[in-house]
């Protein structure tokens, strides 16, 4: 099952989509960007979950991503 999740940016624009791309395991991907946010998407595989590692992993980062569904995921880039 393919998961969702929304990075938003900041006024300035950060963070890039290369930055988010940066923290993501070879399951997750940049879907595509706006100017007010980064969509990732992915599927979980051997522990690399959405929820237990990719958010966290990008918290890291000081980037903050919330779980989306497909509908507001917008189109593939």
């Amino acid at each position: 099952m393919t998961r969702y999740a929304a990075v938003l940016r900041s006024r300035s624009g950060r963070p890039a989509a290369s930055e988010v791309e940066a923290y993501l395991p070879y399951n997750y991907r940049v879907r595509n960007e706006s100017a007010d946010r980064v969509t990732i998407e992915g599927e979980d595989d051997a522990g690399w979950t959405l929820e237990d590692y990719v958010i966290p992993r990008l918290g890291s980062g000081m980037i903050t991503a919330i779980e989306i569904p497909e509908a507001d995921a917008g189109e593939a880039g």
